[in-house]
């Protein structure tokens, strides 16, 4: 089954405790998984529920613009519109920035890359196997004039963008071919860039052989 991108969900907010909660809809179909991506300035996420079923965390990075930037998955998520339950180390009172984008016909998590070092452009590279997508995300900048390149030279239509203590913005690409990808996000202002392999599901090739005697 192929690997296809389905719901996704976006939320900014200031969040008044420890805990901040919205509704995301899972896609109907086999294979399903779900990630979130979390910019959560001036504390940490302790942990992510979905329909109240605890998700893994895949990556964290503490970065140098103070935030709290993690990436969480489940496997075989509750399909239909369920809670994703966020919580917080303590209270925040900045804006906390949380993508959701739900999967079907995934193997989960491939490599993951990070560059934390600031810089306008930046750039890091990531080797993916064959039809996997890449979630890639970015902090700092101006996000007026944000952009990112899934592979480098080849820019993505955002699918978030928003205004915590800095800026974080991202998008999710197409299959690509495997190999190493040099990916790229850039700004008005120096950026660190963050990307998660989401891999397809195996294919079994069932062809049968006819054997002649």
């Amino acid at each position: 089954m192929p690997l296809v991108k389905g719901n996704k969900t976006s939320d900014r907010r200031v969040p008044s405790a420890s805990t901040y909660s919205f509704s995301h809809n899972q896609n109907v179909g086999s294979d399903g998984y779900l990630f979130v991506v979390i910019a959560c300035p001036a504390t940490t996420v302790s942990s992510v529920t979905y329909n109240g079923v605890a998700m893994t965390l895949v990556q964290r990075r503490t970065t140098g613009y103070s935030t709290d930037w993690t990436v969480w998955r489940l496997a075989a998520p509750s399909t239909g519109a369920n809670t994703v339950l966020v919580t917080m180390a303590g209270s925040n009172f900045n804006g906390v920035s949380t993508f959701v984008v739900s999967f079907t016909g995934c193997a989960g998590v491939g490599n993951t890359a990070y560059n934390g070092t600031a810089a306008n452009p930046v750039t890091t590279p990531i080797t993916i196997s064959t039809n996997s997508m890449i979630i890639g995300a970015a902090i700092g900048g101006n996000n007026t004039t944000a952009y990112i390149q899934i592979p480098q030279g080849t820019g993505r239509t955002l699918e978030w963008n928003d205004n915590i203590n800095n800026y974080t913005w991202g998008a999710v690409s197409p299959t690509l071919t495997s190999g190493s990808k040099t990916c790229q996000v850039g700004s008005t202002s120096t950026n660190i860039i963050m990307l998660t392999e989401v891999k397809e599901v195996a294919t079994t090739n069932t062809q049968g052989l006819l054997i002649l005697f």
